[in-house]
C-alpha cells in the first residue's frame, strides 16, 4: 500500500512538473522555504517553552532532524532547477 502511494506521488509530481512547469516549481520552492522557516520557529519555541530538559532535548533533536531533511530537499530542488536551466541554454545554443 505504501509503495502504491509513493509511486502515485512520484507520478503526480512528474505530471505537475511537466504540465504546470515554472508555476509548480515556484510554489514548491516557496513551500519549502516556508516549511524551513516554520521549522526554525518551532525549534526556537521548543527551546524556550518548557522546563522539562528531556522534552526540550527530544523536541530540539526532532526539529533539527526535520530541518536537515528540509534543507537537503531544498538543495536537491535547486540542483534540479539549475540542471533544467542549463539544459535549456544548451538546447538554445545548438
Amino acid at each position: 500500500m505504501f509503495g502504491f502511494i509513493m509511486e502515485g506521488a512520484h507520478w503526480l509530481d512528474a505530471w505537475l512538473r511537466q504540465h504546470i512547469g515554472r508555476a509548480y516549481a515556484g510554489i514548491l520552492g516557496a513551500g519549502m522555504a516556508a516549511s524551513i522557516v516554520a521549522s526554525l520557529r518551532g525549534l526556537g519555541h521548543a527551546m524556550g517553552s518548557s522546563p522539562d530538559i528531556l522534552k526540550i532535548a527530544g523536541l530540539v533533536a526532532f526539529q533539527l532532524i526535520l530541518l536537515v531533511n528540509q534543507l537537503a530537499q531544498f538543495h536537491d530542488y535547486r540542483q534540479e532547477a539549475k540542471a533544467r536551466r542549463a539544459a535549456r541554454r544548451d538546447v538554445g545554443r545548438n
